[in-house]
């Protein structure tokens, strides 16, 4: 038997000893998910007329409504502001979701709104604004603390903008509190 297939067969038995329990043990998930918390974003501001990307700070919020165990539908809104530039992102979409005992994965992808001002003093206004098209795709990590709460360890994003007639490639980092409300699927058999 080589090296290669031995770490093969290993990694393999490993991963479903990993994956095994807690795909048996999760039947049960909220209906509902309402999440609140921080975000960064590193703004691709450069379209706007500025020399380098901006770092942004800000919030994320999501509504999340359970489908069944594994599908469901997230509505996302997000906010970043700065001295000159501020960005507000609408956005909804499906999402697949991974549950474990204590925690779950998912990846979702979103479509929407993006709203960016940028605040300059110009004759008799002070700001410029547009918006356009947004698109989202990524995922992230939650993990259960109580029954009806949750931390998302971390969400993370690539984010296409459409605004002033330019294309924004940006990255969003959100992380933050989960509430849970009703439940779908049955606790399993002994």
């Amino acid at each position: 038997m080589t090296i290669e297939l031995a770490l093969i067969r290993k990694t393999a038995l490993f991963l479903l000893l990993f994956l095994a329990p807690g795909l048996a043990a999760a039947q049960v998930a909220p209906r509902w998910e309402v999440f609140g918390g921080y975000s960064y974003l590193r703004l691709d501001s450069t379209t706007f007329g500025f020399a380098h990307a901006t770092n942004k700070n800000g919030w994320n919020a999501a509504g999340t409504f359970n489908i069944d165990l594994k599908w469901s539908v997230t509505a996302d809104l997000s906010g970043h502001y700065g001295s000159q530039l501020s960005t507000l992102q609408y956005m909804f979409g499906p999402q697949y979701t991974w549950r474990r005992d204590k925690s779950k994965f998912f990846v979702h992808g979103l479509v929407g709104k993006g709203q960016n001002r940028v605040n300059v003093i110009s004759g008799t206004q002070t700001y410029f604004e547009s918006v356009g098209v947004a698109f989202a795709g990524g995922g992230g990590f939650d993990w259960d603390w109580r029954p009806h709460v949750s931390f998302r360890v971390v969400q993370a994003d690539y984010l296409n903008t459409d605004t002033f007639g330019k294309n924004q490639n940006d990255i969003r980092v959100s992380t933050g509190v989960i509430f849970h409300f009703g439940q779908i699927g049955h606790h399993p058999k002994l």
